[in-house]
């Protein structure tokens, strides 16, 4: 045990995984105080199956879930002989592969990474027994103790996961104990038999292990009425204890056959403090834990039954998806509709998903672990690959239903071309992108899905949804459409709610699971023949005013696309001041043309004798906003055009009514100033026109979204006394720092205020340069 485990000798690890199969019922168990235990156990056992503690928990930078997909991994790994192999192998000394993939040399360096994580794990988690295993399994492993040492240095872990872990929470949560206790048996070699126990009974009961289960249960049962010690009779009645696992019905009579296996397996080590460990793998115990394990993973499995499939589009399929019901299941039901032409398609499916998905959600109890496929609208074409690669795909996402929320595929089109659907999401500022990753996805935190799964915001349109997960999206819109449509000014009318494509039934399950903090897995074998779902998408009423979109890009290739949703630089304003957000995209850049066009025209007609003074809280802009355009929460701009030459200020607008109107812009007069505004009154600015004046004294330069403006020492110098730039404020003269009161829209403010705590260590700013208009 002291040499490194990947040189150990060829241990027969793979021959603890019996299989699976015993039925009967547990019987006989002796004594008032064993059925009180029991009793106990099953009562906590069906009241509370999860494990509150450690289920997404995260502490110190450790996901609780991850620790226990790894450690369950790696667990496997070495039941199926792992150690038995030279996981450092790369390559041989002449330089070829040796007969080792490289998934053996990734595990070693899981195993590695594994043993360091052990070291990191806070001595009092919240998760107490994900620390207790990955504390005994590495310690086997790596410690090199005599097991004498070793029982006495980790007696209280594992009493831990004896005595005080409910087993029927640990193993229904997915922690490997049952396993985890096989492999420190291998290790320790297992403990030997009391001689009184030998008998034809007991040899009976040991060669009818791997039996079919009417023969072990006749066995067990016959060990159980006469036992020639208490231990046979301790195991015969743990090996009844897992039968009624198989045979459950139910998972609350599943949970009864866990929590009567453990009662017996705490009375044949003892109670706490004088625990005899090595009675913990004398055999078969070990096998039979392992057979409960097997047990309750292939149930977990089967609950994964229910397939819901939905499909609209112009292929006549029906009769193959029914195909992929295939046998075994409790349940699969169909929501296909065929239609003839592909602008049907893309006027028609919109409904047809949706309706399914309210009926899916009508007939889907709390509980249910199904899972929901849904076939791309844009699929051009079905074959035996396609079905095989889908099939293959709905059985990989019911493995890791608990993991993965949605998977989909890879992508070719109809010109076979290879497309890559993973995505990054980017809804903020208004704005919306599918963005490429940096090096084309994630990788998922979970071990055994890292080397096949890529992960992203997004995947491809043929997809399979834990049917939980997208009953959570279904559930969700509707309160987003209700609050985000509310805060718009104006009413709601049909043309509001009604999609132009398909596509964007999908495009709302992206942003609804972005939203929900959900992460789309991509398969890395197989392939969906489907055009891009992002190539017909459009950003139709009803999804910029559920989502608050005034600008998005789908194609990074293709046109931006546009939909204005608060039409008045003063409404902008308004919802800025309520809200705590950035002004809408439409009013900014409305008024950043507006500066630019009016601006440049007004330089263009004496170049030499005309300049723009910004003036009021528009000279921060040189602070905040770059040459481009204005600071995100500014819906105003203020400023002087000044000239060389006297200047009459309605007779010179007027003179130039029609000019200005040509170039989309208007004006009215308000006492000492003319506010320019758009044709459609969509933006505004105050000018105010003067001369003639000395433009030489305004001799320091700067830009404006990009056009050439002048201001003075002493200007700039009494307007940082007065607004004091340095602290980002809004609202006027309110001055309130800026922050945002609806938490959840996608253009929220810094939080400058951060409850009274101050400025934070993003230090009142923007992550990025993604907040500005071109960006």
């Amino acid at each position: 045990r002291r040499v490194a485990p990947w040189h150990w000798p060829r241990l027969a690890l793979s021959a603890m995984r019996r299989p699976l199969g015993l039925c009967g019922s547990f019987s006989a168990v002796a004594g008032a105080a064993a059925a009180a235990m029991v009793a106990a156990l099953c009562s906590l056992a069906v009241a509370a199956p999860a494990l509150p503690e450690c289920d997404g928990v995260e502490e110190d930078g450790i996901s609780w879930d991850a620790v226990r997909e790894d450690l369950t991994h790696i667990v496997q790994q070495v039941l199926e002989g792992a150690l038995s192999r030279d996981l450092q192998a790369s390559k041989d000394t002449k330089g070829r592969d040796p007969a080792v993939s490289y998934g053996d040399v990734q595990l070693h360096r899981h195993m590695e990474r594994f043993r360091s994580l052990a070291r990191l794990l806070p001595a009092r988690p919240s998760c107490l027994v994900g620390r207790r295993c990955v504390t005994l399994f590495t310690s086997a492993l790596y410690s090199g103790l005599p097991w004498d040492a070793w029982f006495r240095s980790y007696q209280d872990d594992l009493a831990g996961i004896l005595h005080e872990a409910n087993w029927t929470q640990v193993v229904v949560s997915g922690w490997p104990v049952l396993e985890l206790v096989t492999v420190i048996a291998v290790l320790h070699g297992g403990a030997d038999v009391p001689t009184e126990c030998h008998g034809e009974a007991y040899d009976r009961f040991l060669a009818s292990i791997d039996s079919p289960i009417d023969k072990l249960r006749h066995a067990a049962g016959a060990l159980l009425q006469q036992p020639p010690c208490d231990l046979a009779r301790r195991l015969a009645a743990v090996a009844l204890a897992v039968a009624s696992t198989e045979d459950a019905k139910s998972n609350a009579a599943s949970a009864v056959g866990i929590a009567k296996a453990q009662a017996e397996v705490r009375r044949i080590v003892g109670p706490a403090p004088q625990i005899s460990y090595a009675w913990l793998f004398v055999a078969p115990l070990p096998a039979l834990l392992q057979r409960l394990a097997n047990v309750q993973r292939r149930r977990s499995s089967s609950l994964v039954s229910h397939l819901n499939i939905v499909y609209c589009g112009i292929l006549d399929i029906h009769d193959e998806l029914s195909d992929l019901c295939g046998a075994g299941r409790k349940a699969c039901k169909l929501y296909v509709h065929t239609m003839d032409t592909k602008p049907e398609v893309r006027a028609g499916c919109y409904g047809h998903y949706k309706e399914a998905m309210r009926s899916i959600a009508l007939g889907t109890t709390a509980d249910d672990h199904g899972s929901t496929l849904f076939v791309s609208p844009y699929m051009w074409r079905w074959h035996g690959d396609q079905r095989r690669d889908i099939q293959s795909l709905i059985r990989e996402q019911a493995t890791w239903h608990r993991e993965i929320p949605v998977a989909g595929l890879s992508c070719v089109n109809s010109s076979m071309i290879w497309n890559w659907p993973v995505r990054k999401l980017r809804l903020e500022f208004w704005k919306l992108a599918y963005n490429e990753y940096p090096t084309g996805h994630e990788t998922s935190p979970f071990m055994p899905l890292s080397q096949f799964w890529a992960v992203g915001d997004t995947t491809s349109s043929t997809r399979v949804y834990r049917t939980s997960a997208l009953l959570s999206l279904v559930r969700r819109l509707p309160r987003q459409e209700r609050e985000y449509f509310a805060a718009l000014p104006g009413g709601v009318d049909d043309a509001d709610r009604a999609a132009l494509d398909v596509a964007e039934v999908i495009v709302e399950l992206d942003l609804l699971a972005k939203q929900e903090g959900l992460r789309a897995y991509t398969l890395l074998q197989g392939t969906s023949l489907e055009e891009d779902y992002r190539a017909y998408a459009v950003l139709s009423p009803h999804l910029a005013k559920t989502f608050h979109i005034e600008h998005a890009r789908f194609l990074p290739s293709g046109p931006p696309q546009t939909r204005c949703l608060l039409t008045s630089s003063r409404a902008a304003a308004q919802f800025t001041q309520d809200h705590g957000v950035v002004v809408n995209w439409c009013t900014r850049r409305a008024l950043r043309d507006m500066f630019r066009t009016v601006g440049q025209w007004w330089l263009s007609l004496n170049p030499r004798g005309h300049i723009i003074v910004p003036v009021s809280a528009s000279v921060l802009n040189i602070y905040r906003s770059g040459e481009s355009e204005l600071f995100p929460w500014d819906a105003d701009i203020d400023a002087n055009f000044i000239a060389n030459h006297p200047i009459v200020v309605g007779s010179f607008l007027e003179e130039h009514r029609e000019t200005l109107k040509k170039l989309g812009f208007t004006f009215i007069f308000r006492g000492d100033r003319a506010v320019i505004l758009d044709l459609d009154d969509s933006a505004r600015m105050d000018i105010w026109l003067s001369g003639p004046q000395d433009v030489e004294a305004f001799d320091i330069r700067a830009r404006l979204c990009g056009v050439r403006i002048n201001m003075f020492r002493d200007q700039l110098e009494g307007s940082v006394w007065y607004y004091r730039p340095g602290e980002k404020i809004y609202g006027n003269t309110k001055g309130k720092l800026l922050h945002c009161d609806w938490k959840e829209h996608n253009a929220c403010l810094p939080d400058c205020v951060r409850e009274g705590r101050g400025i934070g260590n993003d230090g009142c700013e923007f992550p990025d340069r993604f907040v500005h208009l071109d960006v």
